[in-house]
């Protein structure tokens, strides 16, 4: 024993005299993006190993370095009089030693945009143009008393209004619904249903439709104000919208998600044109798509790869059930799955398999679904991953997970291809590098849009939204 320990010993001691004998450099930034004109010189601060002196060069005409020091040196840009951005290196070497700084600059009239996060608000949420995003935060008043704060934000401007404080014995917020482009606010209570606040601090409760008595859920708006949701009956979710205030009851499908009797369904999205609704029905965890289109039909979302068979499935007993296995699309409450546009629906499509037990096992993928052509496209590749949004012109976002998501995917729908990873995407378009997240909504004018993100709060995971808006 006492050979093998000092035998050990000596390896690593070898080793560590070689690693030693290898210079190094570090740096105190990989990469860097500058605007396309009226740029400060970033100071790079140099670590190394090597016993030579390092020197940076740059490997563009239009990248110069400047204020050279022992551990630091800057880096500076001409005017990019091009619309295109562009790319070069600064090359950091001492002996054998060598890194690089990546240098990005963006065209002449690019305009960053602008990353903004509220962890302690957690839930956010984005107008269907974009204008606004809403959310709600609370604190305690000189009595230790809880009060909660409507918060709705011009995206443009950050213009910050505050509503409230209202105690939290009067309205107990939950959740925040959806937000219009004229800044009004749906919130669920929990005490009291749900409610809209507006910008000039009105408050109007979403009253049940006439002969219904569960308080209605609002989940989304179009841009003229059509609000979808469900109220219900008798235990029952029943699919609404709300045109001008007045609430007109949506068809549910024949048949369920495993074509037996339809029950629950509940109306979750708009397109911002309010030309397409989609929803999901609600049986245990059969989350079936649905959608209606433009004459008010219901079908359900990719019936071109939905499919269901019959089977026999063991009790554990020696008897069989007559069960029905079904592929198909699916969503959960996600309120942002349809285009502005109303051309694209994303959902996760579900393959479904039986083992000689009766157990019921599945796979998931990412699926995206054309109302015009009535076709749906699969991304396969992108194991157990979930569609989430789309653009009007055909761009794609999907997670990486169906549970508990840490990161996502970009895809070209038409194509059929995968474009990246959500956060090289974000980088290369938008400038902005993030850690962690994936596209939840990107409205038309593609200068904004709405993401999420898992982050830990001590032992707990929680989901934290987070948006990006255009340069003031």
């Amino acid at each position: 024993m006492k050979r093998s320990l000092l035998f050990a010993g000596l390896i690593a001691l070898l080793v560590g005299c070689q690693a030693e004998d290898i210079p190094a450099i570090r740096l105190s930034d990989a990469a860097l993006t500058f605007k396309g004109a009226e740029n400060s010189p970033v100071v790079i601060k140099v670590y190394t190993s090597a016993p030579e002196p390092w020197e940076a060069t740059a490997e563009a005409s239009w990248v110069s370095i400047t204020d050279v020091t022992s551990t630091s040196f800057a880096i500076c840009v001409k005017d990019n009089e091009s619309e295109e951005a562009r790319v070069a290196d600064v090359c950091i070497r001492a002996g054998k030693a060598e890194n690089r700084v990546s240098v990005r600059q963006m065209g002449k009239d690019h305009t960053f945009a602008r990353y903004r996060s509220y962890p302690n608000c957690e839930a956010v949420v984005m107008s269907p143009s974009g204008k606004y995003v809403g959310m709600y935060d609370y604190d305690w008043d000189e009595n230790d008393n809880t009060v909660q704060y409507a918060i709705i934000i011009d995206v443009a401007t950050d213009k910050k209004t505050v509503l409230g404080p209202y105690p939290r014995e009067l309205y107990t917020f939950i959740s925040v619904c959806c937000i219009s482009d004229e800044g009004d606010l749906i919130i669920a209570t929990e005490n009291k249903g749900n409610y809209r606040f507006t910008l000039n601090e009105e408050i109007m409760e979403i009253v049940p439709p006439a002969g219904f008595t569960k308080r209605p859920e609002i989940s989304q708006v179009a841009v003229d104000g059509t609000m979808v949701g469900w109220s219900g009956k008798g235990g029952v979710s029943y699919p609404f919208k709300w045109v001008n205030g007045e609430a007109i009851e949506l068809p549910k499908p024949e048949l369920n998600y495993r074509n037996g009797p339809i029950g629950d369904v509940q109306a979750r999205g708009i397109s911002a044109d309010g030309r397409i609704i989609y929803g999901t029905t609600w049986d245990n965890f059969d989350f079936g798509m649905i959608y209606w289109d433009e004459n008010g039909d219901v079908h359900y979302v990719g019936e071109d790869v939905r499919y269901c068979r019959t089977v026999d499935r063991p009790k554990g007993d020696g008897t069989s059930v007559k069960y029905n296995l079904c592929d198909g699309l699916w969503c959960t409450s996600t309120n942002t799955c349809v285009s502005p546009n109303g051309k694209y629906i994303a959902g996760t499509f579900r393959r479904e398999s039986m083992d000689e037990q009766g157990g019921i096992g599945e796979v998931n993928c990412p699926a995206f679904f054309n109302t015009e052509t009535q076709k749906t496209v699969l991304f396969e590749e992108l194991f157990d991953g979930c569609g989430v949004s789309a653009t009007s012109d055909g761009l794609g976002f999907a997670t990486d997970s169906s549970l508990g998501p840490t990161g996502g995917y970009v895809v070209d729908i038409e194509q059929g291809i995968v474009l990246g990873n959500t956060l090289d995407w974000i980088y290369a378009n938008y400038g902005i590098r993030l850690q962690a997240g994936y596209i939840l909504y990107m409205p038309d004018t593609k200068d904004r849009f709405l993401g999420a993100m898992m982050m830990t709060d001590g032992p707990a995971l929680m989901g934290v939204n987070w948006y990006v808006g255009p340069e003031r």
